[in-house]
């Protein structure tokens, strides 16, 4: 039985397209396939009377076509620090079966080809943020500004509650080095990112 779940914090996604990323309008991605890493650093959660604070978790997607019409191929990545309860209960909220936002992605998701524990790292300063998942994944990118010396933003996001604002950013680099299909570098293509709370209920 799932339990009431919470979380604030910070997230960061870096994908194939070039900026900003056409999915967001329902267009097919470059090259026809989408390539996504998605990540949620969790400044303060809970999941039941799990605490979650500090912990962080995310995905690999690999898709063809419209990202919106499904079949996405997942790998969950979880945060390392997380202890057996905090692992499980972060694979239930992020896997989509503890409700809330996730729940609504779930049955977009194909399958889920694999769940790997790695360390985070997350550290943002001057404009320019830096991610990292154990060798799996690296992403280094910076804030976009535009007119009137404006953040660009996206605004709903899909990976965020709607009433929520996206940061668009570009690449400096984007790896993934999981295995043989989720492997790729999409250095200097879109990134989005900022703050986010969501919950279940």
């Amino acid at each position: 039985m799932t339990q009431d779940w919470n979380l604030k914090g910070n997230f960061i996604e870096a994908c194939n397209c070039s900026v900003p990323c056409q999915c967001l309008w329902w267009e097919p991605a470059d090259d026809n396939k989408c390539t996504f890493a998605g990540f949620w650093n969790i400044e303060e959660g809970t999941y039941g009377d799990v605490s979650l604070d500090g912990l962080g978790a995310g995905m690999l997607v690999w898709e063809d076509g419209i990202l919106f019409e499904g079949g996405w191929r997942v790998v969950l990545v979880i945060d390392e620090a997380a202890d057996e309860a905090q692992a499980e209960a972060l694979e239930t909220i992020f896997s989509g079966q503890a409700g809330g936002l996730f729940e609504a992605a779930a049955p977009l998701i194909e399958t889920v080809e694999d769940r790997v524990v790695v360390p985070f790292s997350y550290a943002t300063e001057d404009g320019h943020l830096s991610f990292s998942a154990g060798d799996i994944v690296t992403i280094e990118t910076d804030k976009s500004v535009g007119f009137g010396d404006e953040q660009g933003s996206v605004y709903p996001h899909p990976f965020i509650p709607p009433d929520q604002k996206a940061n668009i950013g570009k690449t400096t680099e984007a790896t993934v080095d999981f295995d043989d299909e989720f492997s790729w570098d999409v250095s200097g293509n879109t990134s989005q990112f900022g703050e986010f709370e969501m919950a279940n209920t």
